[in-house]
């Protein structure tokens, strides 16, 4: 399955948004994606950094919008997602996926900042790998790009290595033609350890 990550500058108007989440599906349809993902909050800004707060979101435009998504979804035959995160700091929750035999799991990010932060960029960087090679799970994340991009949108293999990483900072479609290869030797152990560690 052909799947993409469409990483963008995130902001207050859901409109803008849009207009950028239709061009990520554009070019994604153009190359035959069958799902693609997009940041968190990727329609309505991320509250407080770019609305005060969720109740300040226009949930009206919203559904508007999002029934234009479901209309390119269908036209395009692709899956498309636009959610909130799911927090990579904890194990735990990942773990919880790892008793769902999942064979990707799927990272949304709004995680930005004033200045450039490399060091945070590495630091969340390095607990995705790590999630990937604890619950041996291919592992993909899509992450806004404004003002400074802190964590990376890519996809990683089952022992963390980097596939596909796109450029910091800048809008982009990352594409990757997914297979679930069988595990290699390293991978059965981890998957046997992980296994008693969750009571599989």
């Amino acid at each position: 399955m052909r799947i993409g990550a469409y990483q963008f500058a995130v902001g207050s108007s859901i409109t803008d948004n849009f207009h950028a989440v239709c061009r990520g599906i554009e070019d994604a349809a153009s190359q035959n994606i069958r799902l693609l993902v997009f940041p968190e909050c990727a329609l309505t800004g991320y509250p407080p950094r770019d609305i005060k707060s969720a109740v300040d979101v226009n949930f009206e435009e919203l559904d508007a919008v999002y029934r234009e998504i479901e209309k390119m979804s269908k036209k395009s035959n692709m899956y498309i997602l636009v959610r909130i995160c799911f927090e990579v700091r904890y194990p735990e929750y990942f773990r919880e996926l790892y008793r769902e035999n999942t064979a990707l799991n799927i990272i949304l990010f709004y995680d930005v900042a004033d200045s450039d932060d490399i060091e945070r960029y590495e630091l969340i960087k390095s607990h995705i790998r790590t999630r990937a090679v604890e619950n041996v799970t291919y592992t993909m994340s899509v992450n806004s790009i404004r003002p400074y991009q802190t964590a990376p949108t890519g996809i990683f293999d089952k022992s963390g290595r980097t596939i596909n990483e796109l450029k910091r900072n800048k809008e982009n479609l990352l594409i990757y033609d997914f297979k679930n290869i069988a595990d290699d030797f390293g991978e059965k152990g981890r998957r046997s350890i992980s296994d008693v560690l969750t009571k599989k």
